[in-house]
């Protein structure tokens, strides 16, 4: 009996540990799949920075201006999006939460200005 109970002892607490490993693994797959999120906004933003730039080049002096304020106003996004990758990459389970969502409003943000610039 009591090589029955260790026994099943032992079964239970490797039953939790993986159940605490499988909600690891739920966080560090958001932690994945935001970031990955964040690396494909960033390349957007560089497709509309060049875009900008070869529009620059065609441009007339008041038209450049104007592109040359956008393309600023694209890389301060970009800086925007890379703090928040880096602060999701960097991210403890502990702060999860509180880091998840103040990168997922930082990516909403800056998909705001991008819609609102295509208008």
């Amino acid at each position: 009996m009591k090589k029955v109970s260790i026994t099943l002892i032992a079964i239970l607490f490797a039953v939790g540990i993986v159940s605490c490993n499988g909600s690891d693994s739920d966080w560090e797959q958001e932690k994945q799949e935001l970031t990955a999120k964040f690396d494909e906004a960033i390349n957007d933003i560089d497709d509309a920075i060049a875009e900008v730039n070869n529009d620059i080049s065609d441009a007339s002096e008041d038209v450049a201006e104007s592109l040359k304020e956008t393309k600023e106003d694209l890389l301060n996004q970009k800086s925007a999006l890379e703090e928040a990758r880096d602060d999701v990459a960097n991210a403890t389970e502990e702060a999860w939460e509180d880091t998840k969502d103040w990168a997922e409003k930082a990516y909403n943000d800056v998909e705001d200005f991008l819609n609102g610039r295509s208008k």
